[in-house]
């Protein structure tokens, strides 16, 4: 699995979960509520479809961090809120979803 895979959701992680996201906002939850604002619907449904399509490959926790963290350039720390990266993905696509 590589960014080019999953391109909308490496630019999403990447661009909003960069490793200053906490010097702008006081939780994730309102990062993603700013993606939301900023992006355009059909960017929003690529996110979500992806994000699907990660969960899909039914990762181990261990893959599934390697992923977000080295792959995706997501600079959130997940784990210490949610108890694995599977069931934060789900949380993340249910609330791009409510849009």
């Amino acid at each position: 699995m590589t960014n080019e895979e999953f391109p909308q959701l490496f630019q999403f992680l990447g661009a909003y979960f960069h490793e200053d996201w906490m010097s702008e906002f006081d939780v994730a939850d309102d990062v993603v509520k700013s993606f939301i604002a900023d992006a355009e619907a059909c960017v929003i449904l690529d996110v979500i479809k992806e994000a699907e399509a990660v969960l899909e490959l039914d990762l181990t926790e261990e893959q599934i961090r390697d992923f977000l963290l080295k792959e995706m350039g997501c600079s959130y720390c997940y784990w210490h809120e949610w108890q694995d990266g599977g069931t934060w993905l789900k949380h993340v696509i249910v609330t791009l979803r409510q849009t």
